[in-house]
């Protein structure tokens, strides 16, 4: 395992030469995106428009015409009342895919059609022969895919963590221990949160994803998944309190909780522990921004017997799960050190994320192929 946040990832094609980039278009200039999906594409939207220089919306889409209309008047952008508006507009560059993870690939390769890039988010996609799929379509064009989780380029929690994996003489790994929470009071809506087959798992799939994308993979590669999973107090037919086990090829196990029914004032705290043979790796989410969470930061620590422990805070908003802005607007422009796609590491937790489906949805073993 290499050692920089860069070599870690996957790259998928070759970044686009300087001379890729429109004419008269700076290569310091924000990105030009349009937004699909407003449900929670709004919330990016507005922090989009409010203080990041990397991307600039350009506009926003959403079924509900009435609402994207209101918010895009808010916005002072354009309102686009279907992606094929979106996608003849040459002065969009990208996409911000804020809709469902079903289908996903093949929305994305008609974008990629279009010559645009694309920013989307976890879960990728519920297929992972699909997910593959759009990879390839953002190869074959030369556009860059991106999503917060996996992200393509690792963020400074994750790149200390597989840097003390590699230089910390720790052994095998052992084991993995991941938990999360929130305390909601949701009631049943309608909404894909409502059907289990396209939300199983429930917290798992909406919380516990971010484990799956970015630490799962850390400890080699998994076989066996398992699912226990209940209903306290919610509103919804789906589960609200849910737990998964993961058995992997080199003897590390693994167990994810997330809950929708503890409120001890720590919501989303996101607690890793990843134990190896030698020593621990602790990483945990200070929640300091209140809802925005602007200066939230990541801790991780590194525990080794006869060593002192070693620590890293992270930047507020440079841990995992977060969206990649600037490396985005790196990979999009063609700049030194850009990365299009981490096709690899996607489409293995989309693997991983159809197993937890799987077991939530049929219960018992789920075992992975190999290969």
């Amino acid at each position: 395992m290499k050692t920089s946040a860069q070599e870690n990832c996957v790259l998928s094609n070759p970044p686009m030469s300087a001379a890729s980039i429109p004419a008269g278009l700076a290569a310091s200039q924000p990105v030009a995106m349009a937004i699909l999906g407003i449900n929670f594409g709004a919330k990016l939207a507005r922090q989009l428009a409010e203080r990041e220089e990397a991307v600039r919306v350009a506009g926003v889409c959403d079924l509900d015409n009435a609402k994207a209309r209101a918010l895009a008047d808010e916005l002072g952008v354009r309102h686009y009342r279907n992606l094929e508006e979106i996608l003849s507009d040459p002065g969009v560059e990208a996409v911000g895919v804020f809709t469902g993870p079903a289908g996903r690939a093949r929305l994305l390769e008609r974008i990629f059609e279009a010559g645009k890039h694309v920013m989307t988010t976890k879960p990728f996609e519920l297929d992972a022969d699909e997910a593959a799929r759009a990879f390839a379509a953002a190869a074959r064009h030369g556009r860059a895919l991106h999503l917060n989780s996996p992200a393509p380029v690792p963020a400074a929690d994750l790149a200390c963590i597989r840097r003390w994996m590699t230089n910390g003489a720790l052994g095998r790994p052992v084991a993995l221990h991941a938990r999360t929470w929130a305390d909601y009071r949701e009631k049943s809506d309608g909404s894909w949160y409502d059907d289990p087959v396209r939300c199983p798992g429930g917290p798992l799939f909406r919380l516990g994803v971010y484990f799956l994308s970015d630490f799962a993979g850390l400890l080699g590669r998994p076989l066996e998944v398992q699912v226990q999973q209940t209903r306290l107090r919610t509103g919804r037919p789906t589960p609200d309190n849910a737990q998964m086990s993961i058995v992997y090829d080199g003897g590390a196990l693994a167990t994810i909780f997330a809950s929708f029914c503890i409120g001890d004032g720590q919501a989303y705290r996101d607690e890793v522990v990843l134990a190896f043979e030698h020593g621990t790796i602790r990483r945990w989410v200070e929640r300091v921004g209140g809802d925005d969470m602007d200066t939230d930061h990541a801790v991780v620590e590194l525990q080794r017997a006869g060593h002192p422990v070693e620590r890293l805070v992270t930047a507020p908003g440079d841990y995992a799960g977060w969206y990649g802005w600037k490396a985005f607007h790196t990979a999009v422009r063609g700049l030194p050190g850009g990365v299009l796609a981490d096709a690899d590491g996607t489409v293995a937790s989309v693997r991983l994320l159809a197993a937890l489906s799987e077991a939530a949805n049929k219960g018992g073993v789920v075992r992975l192929l190999r290969g």
